[in-house]
Formats: structure tokens, C-alpha cells, sequence
């Protein structure tokens, strides 16, 4: 038998689970040398992250597949199941479950849907035309491997469900081109069906503003020393049937999703959750959506946590706040994606400040074995 040679990718995946089999010991460690084995963990998972981004720079993966115009189907098909892809003039994102949703995780691991409520509070102000709310160059919060400039409205989780609900009718469909006007025409009963959500004036009033919100957002980002920029999430036409200004379920919308959002679905860049997942609100569903991102436990500052989620009340009612929701997403009803299986928090010495500094891990169910 031929021994298979051990690749970096397994090297990774090595450290990895080296790192997070230390910080599971620390839990159960003396009180004198927890913060000796937290500190070894986090130096293993450290090098496990300078290995993948050397990888990564080396590979230079484009984020959009450019396959040959005469590619098959099936070969289409099968760049998808990675990343966007290319093939002729039409450019695909990548394929996911008709009972899922898709995002990309610069949109999941960060702020730009926060979990603020009062956002959706301003929606009267917004159908005015209110421009004294756009933001320009606004710095997102993130994790240190990527800076985040927005601008436009700020956005909530509504919003995100709103813009899952818009890539959805680009399942199977390519992209428009940017130099072209194709649209996507549909109603507001049959968006709001898609998004799961109820059929009255209430809800297709906020699935307009939301869509006014999102067609005015433009993104760029750094991450992995690449820059992507994204003029437009989206363009949106209104085409009511009513003079009153009242919105009715069988009034018509025209979306247009163009290429450039394709460079935002790379390999590993993007995820798709399940559509129940997708609907819940607040910090819970930024939780689950957060976590449904990623493949692997890992400690995190519990105050990196609230700047990424946008929580907008105080720091001091956010760890209650992420108890419950946690617990919420231990329920036996929350779908496989993110359903949360057991989490613990922990004290580290923060080098910068000399501080310590609370942290929380957190277990999925689906994950492997701990």
C-alpha cells in the first residue's frame, strides 16, 4: 500500500485540533496553569494561522473560476460547489441547497448587518429620502485579518435576510453584467414568501425600505492583501400599482444583483445557512449566522464578540445578553448549522493592556468530535 504523502492543508488541520484539544484542556486544568495552556493554544492556533495564509498567498486562488466557453454543465457545476465561476460571459455564484441561504462571510463575521434595532425605527425617514443618514467610508468592525469601508445606510439583520432573499433568485441564474440593465422582476408577495416572512402592508413596507437601504450600500475590503470592491449590492426599481403610495402584495419589483459580488464568494469565503437560521433576528441570529460560518471551535473575546455584532446597548448588559442567546441556540429546533451544543468562557491576560480579559468558546453540534 502506498503511504499518501501529508499535505500542508494536513499539517493545518493538525494544529488546529492540537490547539483546540489544549484550550479544551485548560478548562479542566489547575487554576495556577490555566492561563499557561490558553496561552499555549492560542500560540498554536497563531501558527496554524501564518501556515494557511502562507498557503494562501503562494496559491493565489482567484475568487471567481474562469472556465473555457465550450465547458459543460457539469463542469460548471462542479466549479460552483467551490466559488463562483465563470464561463463565457456569464458569471455564476456558487451553487447551495434550495432549503439554504447564502452569504458571503465578510458579511457574516462582521458588523455590516448589525444587530441594532433602531436602525429600522428611521424606515419613515428613509422613504423620504433622508441623505443626512448615509454614511461614507464608515469602518466596519472586524477581525484583524480584514478591514471593512462601508457606505450607504447602515443595515440590520432584517437587511440580511432581505439580501439572502435577493441572491436567492441568482441560484440558477448568472449575474447581470455591469454594463447592462437585466433585471430580476418579481412581487412583493412572492419576496416575502421566499424570505419566509407574513403577507401584509407592514411587511412589504420594510421589505421596500430594506431594499432602498441595500441598493445604496457599496463595500471595500482588504483581506488576505487582496482588495475587492462592490459599487452596489444591488439596484432596485419600484413599479407600484397604486397612486395612493400604498404597497400591495402584487405590486412589482425589479432587482438587479451585478459580477462584482461574485468576488466577494471565493473558496472558503462564503457559506450557505440554513433558510430557518437565516430568518432569526437580533443578536441571536447574528450568533447563528457568525458561527454557521465557521468549521472549528475557537476562543474569542467576549468584547470582540460585542463589537462585532453591533450590539448597540451597553458592554456591561452584553455577556447576559450573549448567555441567552447561546442558550436559545441549544434549543432542539435550531437547524444543524448552528445549533450550539455546550460553550464556556474564560480569563486571559491581555499582553497590550496587562489587563484580563473574559473570552468564550463555543461547541457546535455539528462539528467533530471536541
Amino acid at each position: 500500500m502506498t503511504k499518501r504523502r501529508r499535505t500542508g492543508a494536513d499539517r493545518i488541520a493538525e494544529l488546529r485540533n492540537l490547539a483546540d484539544l489544549t484550550s479544551q484542556a485548560a478548562m479542566t486544568t489547575a487554576s495556577g496553569f490555566q492561563q499557561i495552556t490558553l496561552k499555549a493554544s492560542d500560540e498554536i492556533d497563531k501558527m496554524a494561522d501564518r501556515m494557511e495564509r502562507k498557503a494562501k498567498a503562494v496559491e493565489h486562488e482567484p475568487a471567481v473560476l474562469v472556465l473555457p466557453d465550450t465547458a459543460t454543465n457539469q463542469e460548471l457545476a462542479t466549479a460552483r460547489v467551490r466559488q463562483a465561476a465563470k464561463r463565457g460571459q456569464d458569471v455564476y455564484l456558487p451553487s447551495w441547497s434550495s432549503v439554504a441561504r447564502v452569504l458571503p462571510n465578510a458579511f457574516l463575521r462582521t458588523a455590516v448587518f448589525s444587530t441594532s434595532s433602531s436602525i429600522q425605527k428611521l424606515n419613515d425617514q428613509v422613504l423620504a429620502g433622508d441623505r443626512s443618514l448615509i454614511l461614507a467610508n464608515e469602518e466596519i468592525a472586524t477581525l484583524k485579518n480584514m478591514r471593512f469601508l462601508f457606505t450607504g445606510y447602515r443595515l440590520c439583520q432584517f437587511d440580511r435576510q432581505v439580501y439572502a432573499t435577493c441572491l436567492e433568485y441568482y441560484r440558477e441564474r448568472p449575474l447581470a453584467p455591469m454594463d447592462c440593465t437585466r433585471h430580476v422582476r418579481t412581487s412583493y408577495h412572492e419576496f416575502a414568501s421566499r424570505m419566509g416572512g407574513n403577507h401584509n402592508a407592514k411587511t412589504y413596507v420594510a421589505i421596500r425600505v430594506s431594499l432602498l437601504r441595500l441598493s445604496y450600500a457599496q463595500i471595500r475590503i482588504r483581506s488576505e492583501r487582496l482588495d475587492i470592491e462592490v459599487p452596489k449590492l444591488l439596484s432596485v426599481h419600484f413599479d407600484d400599482g397604486s397612486a395612493s403610495g400604498e404597497v400591495k402584495g402584487a405590486d412589482q419589483l425589479m432587482l438587479r444583483v451585478t459580477e462584482s459580488v461574485a468576488e466577494l464568494f471565493g473558496v472558503g469565503d462564503w457559506t450557505g445557512i440554513d433558510q430557518k437560521v437565516v430568518g432569526y433576528d437580533g443578536l441571536r441570529g447574528w450568533l447563528a449566522s457568525f458561527y454557521a460560518s465557521h468549521i472549528k471551535s475557537q476562543w474569542l473575546p467576549v468584547d470582540t464578540l460585542y463589537r462585532l455584532s453591533g450590539y448597540e446597548s451597553k458592554p456591561s448588559n452584553f455577556r447576559d445578553s450573549l448567555v441567552k442567546s447561546l442558550d436559545k441556540l441549544k434549543e432542539p429546533g435550531t437547524p444543524d448549522c448552528s445549533r450550539v451544543e455546550r460553550y464556556s468562557f474564560g480569563t486571559y491576560l491581555d499582553k497590550d493592556t496587562g489587563k484580563e480579559r473574559e473570552r468564550v468558546i463555543v461547541y457546535l453540534e455539528r462539528w467533530p468530535q471536541h
